[in-house]
């Protein structure tokens, strides 16, 4: 009987649920009847939850230590891959679709953790997402965070794969926006029946394309979250994906193609010529755009290096660093790939060997997904990526794609909502072009009005490739949820919430290298202090540069802080 009493009231609490988010301010997650706060009787009575155009077709609550199997992608045979977490604590685990429109069906996980810290932070998708982030839901949920992903309405088993895309524009929307919008509003009002109060505050963290999608969120659907990190953010996909297009055009020459075996090669001379321009022989370009180095040194003629370039290479390498023609109209960060950390190491594939070499043994991303986007997601498909035409084809692709993937700049609904924003980008990413970042960054200034300067920071990370990786002081708790005991100074994550919280601006933040294998060559660890962009860190005269301490940052433009 006692059991069933407990069921009736996690039902009521449901029922107060549909009632109250009937009367709900657009965008607001309703308040349930704090009647029942959490545990296995409310677990189940939401999955007899009310909520527009969504199915629940399971919440089961999952005992503390129960390792949890999802799949990562699932065929219409039923094969897949999958992902199996452990170590989780006691949670609730909410599943369901949301069927917006006749042929969308996004499917989307809540996770609710037994012992709750009030917040709610919401996960991306990287590429061309099609995946449940599972990893990313425990990650969340082990620091306390009620959380959730989409796989954005559609199934791939690879995040380049497109063939979803193919003349549906309601995935398409699906996957632009309105999955990641819609995974969001479910999911706060099943916090608030659930804990039988709505979260205190929400956050979106994530990158490359997940960065996108945070700014997606602030930029249409500005009340959804509090805080947003986004980092590498592909803010404007059109653009990123006419880089991809452009270095693998670059090596269609008969001898062009860049093997990845060069690029450790590639990376050593760009340093000898470049490193010192900051004023510090460390390994690192501190800003790239200043790095001009004479690629002929590398060249067959000039080297005797077992991987030196052939003349076919040369000339695709400075095409490739020069970016494609651009439009008088066009932005400054059109296609811009910065120098200095070519190679993917300590992390594999993230440098150039897996985003733009061409003479590897497999494809490289870029390749695959510029072709995914001419062949999928354009309507009528363009052609292959070497047909592509720089004078008419990239208007068709913005004309068809810009409004539905691009992010709008004007954030100043998110602004006057009281959001915070942190941005951040390696000057080593060689998927989406850094100045891509920053050219965003200035017109979210240009436009989003004056709210923007104490809203918004960016941290420029010197040697960091896609997200991770690279030879800078790349981990700086941006791949992760804050733990309870992180601390802000050297914590990203840590930081946006407490300038959410608490209205303390970040204005630098401690980053430590990866710790290479010893077999690798690379350099040990190291620390370095990031400073809010456009600020760079200075060394003070005779300090450790392997030291965070040894740095300060120096007064940035006002006009781009407080």
């Amino acid at each position: 009987m006692a059991a069933k009493a407990v069921l009736s009231l996690a039902s009521a609490s449901i029922l107060a649920l549909h009632c109250l988010a009937a009367h709900a301010a657009p965008g607001q997650a309703p308040r349930a009847a704090a009647v029942e706060t959490g545990g296995e009787a409310a677990c189940t009575a939401l999955s007899r939850a009310v909520l527009t155009d969504t199915d629940i077709i399971s919440a089961a609550f999952q005992p503390a230590n129960l390792p949890i199997s999802g799949a990562t992608a699932r065929a219409s045979d039923g094969s897949g891959s999958t992902v199996s977490i452990s170590g989780l604590p006691a949670f609730c685990r909410v599943v369901g679709r949301i069927h917006p429109e006749p042929g969308s069906d996004i499917r989307f996980e809540v996770w609710l953790p037994a012992q709750w810290n009030g917040r709610y932070l919401g996960v991306g998708n990287g590429g061309l997402a099609g995946s449940i982030r599972y990893r990313d839901l425990g990650d969340a949920m082990r620091t306390g965070h009620a959380t959730a992903s989409t796989d954005t309405g559609h199934v791939a088993e690879l995040p380049h794969e497109a063939s979803w895309a193919t003349g549906n524009p309601v995935k398409l929307r699906d996957y632009g926006w309105r999955a990641i919008h819609l995974t969001a509003v479910n999911a706060k009002q099943l916090v608030a029946a659930y804990y039988g109060r709505a979260a205190d505050k929400s956050y979106f963290q994530s990158c490359s394309n997940g960065g996108r999608q945070g700014l997606m969120e602030a930029s249409r659907f500005p009340e959804d979250y509090d805080g947003i990190l986004a980092g590498a953010p592909a803010a404007q996909i059109t653009r990123s994906i006419g880089t991809m297009l452009w270095t693998q055009q670059a090596q269609r020459a008969p001898g062009a193609a860049l093997r990845p075996e060069q690029m450790l090669f590639l990376q050593g001379e760009v340093l000898r010529q470049c490193d010192r321009l900051d004023g510090l022989n460390d390994g690192l370009i501190d800003d790239p755009r200043v790095c001009r180095p004479d690629l002929a040194r590398l060249s067959c003629g000039k080297s005797s290096a077992p991987q030196c370039f052939s003349a076919p290479q040369i000339k695709a390498l400075g095409q490739i660093y020069a970016g494609p023609p651009r439009p008088a109209d066009a932005p400054r960060s059109f296609a811009f790939l910065a120098s200095g950390a070519e190679a993917g190491n300590p992390v594999p594939f993230l440098g150039w060997d897996g985003y733009i070499t061409a003479g590897g043994k497999a494809p490289p991303q870029g390749s695959l997904l510029a072709a995914g986007v001419l062949q999928s997601l354009m309507s009528p498909p363009l052609g292959p990526v070497e047909n592509f035409n720089w004078k008419t084809d990239p208007p068709r692709i913005s004309a068809a794609l810009s409004g539905v993937l691009d992010v709008q700049p004007d954030l100043s609904r998110f602004f006057e909502h009281g959001g915070k924003l942190i941005l951040y980008h390696g000057w080593a990413d060689a998927a989406i072009p850094p100045e891509q970042t920053i050219d965003f960054y200035d017109n979210v200034f240009k436009q989003s009005g004056p709210k923007a300067a104490a809203s918004t920071r960016l941290f420029m990370i010197p040697g960091m490739q896609h997200c991770m990786g690279g030879t800078g002081a790349e981990l700086f708790g941006e791949l992760n949820a804050p733990a309870k005991d992180a601390r802000p100074e050297n914590n990203i994550a840590m930081a946006l919430r407490q300038w959410v919280e608490g209205g303390r601006a970040p204005e630098s933040v401690i980053g430590v290298s990866r710790a290479a294998p010893a077999s690798s060559g690379a350099a040990p660890a190291r620390e370095r202090l990031h400073c809010a962009f456009p600020a760079r860190a200075v060394l003070t005269p005779g300090a450790d540069p392997d030291k965070a301490a040894s740095y300060v940052c120096p007064p940035a433009d006002a006009a781009h802080q407080r």
